[in-house]
């Protein structure tokens, strides 16, 4: 009995001694968020996964069950993770084991039913790691080129003479650049943990859930574009002041706002289409 009981409450007091041994990756985690333009993100990240436990306790409380000693193998692979992201001094190694670890518990606290049931908020997790900057560095330029060139398409067809070289657009009045703050990563990486949470909530469907969050990547960059354009069709007909201060920020807002439309629009219209239909003589038969 006394063996039994303390199989029973080993899991709990690994996770007591795991959360110190995480602290210093959590932190550092934090500081990330707050200084890294690229991870302001991920505060978000464990909030959203919170909520989406929450909205489905029900059938993660219907799936839980005898622990499994698999979990403890998987909290071994998070710790193993931990320590290669320590050596590699790598911080997106460190996160994904924070979410490795977790599921470990989970499955070693109530069974690997209820792993499978909590996938979904476990594996969201992952998100609120920063780019890498090997990514960044590999995506930015591609990103402000796209930009600058619909920038300049859109002022053609206003019959503004313009002129581009790389990320510089030249018009008649003055030179601006696409800068790399205007490369529109940050602003994807905010819009997909948006879109994978809305997505988890009100997609009946894996295949509707991928769609609308794979849709939320060419909407973020095409936005990204519409918001230079907008700035740059700005400064020709209302001066420079439209690159900076209040109209720049209203341009980012009102495009930032117009992209949640049209990714609220798609995910209404995936789940209406995905939704069961019910005849005349079946609504409201239980």
């Amino acid at each position: 009995m006394h063996r039994a009981s303390l199989l029973r409450w080993l899991p709990l007091g690994a996770a007591v001694a795991l959360a110190a041994l995480y602290a210093p990756a959590v932190t550092e985690m934090l500081h990330l968020w707050r200084t890294d333009t690229y991870a302001g993100h991920g505060m978000f990240v464990p909030l959203f996964s919170a909520v989406i436990a929450w909205t489905e306790r029900a059938r993660l409380r219907r799936a839980a069950g005898p622990g499994h000693p698999a979990g403890a193998a998987i909290v071994l692979a998070g710790l193993g993770l931990l320590a290669l992201g320590a050596l590699a001094d790598s911080v997106l190694l460190r996160g994904a084991s924070v979410a490795v670890t977790i599921a470990g518990l989970v499955a070693w606290m109530f069974g690997l039913r209820c792993l499978g049931a909590a996938a979904f908020p476990i594996t969201f997790l992952l998100l609120m790691t920063p780019l890498p900057r090997a990514v960044v560095a590999a995506v930015t330029l591609q990103v402000q080129l796209f930009a600058a060139a619909f920038a300049v398409g859109v002022l053609r067809l206003l019959d503004v003479p313009v002129y581009q070289s790389g990320v510089t657009i030249e018009l008649p009045s003055m030179t601006l650049q696409v800068a790399e703050a205007c490369n529109g990563l940050r602003f994807l990486m905010a819009l997909l943990v948006l879109t994978a949470a809305f997505a988890q909530i009100t997609q009946r469907t894996v295949v509707d859930k991928a769609a609308l969050v794979v849709a939320a990547v060419p909407i973020a960059i095409i936005a990204n574009a519409m918001r230079v354009a907008a700035i740059v069709v700005g400064v020709q007909y209302v001066g420079p002041e439209a690159a900076r201060g209040t109209i720049h920020h209203w341009i980012g807002k009102g495009m930032w706002g117009l992209t949640l439309v049209a990714l609220i629009g798609l995910g209404l219209l995936l789940a209406r289409r995905s939704s069961p239909k019910v005849g005349p003589f079946e609504e409201g038969i239980a």
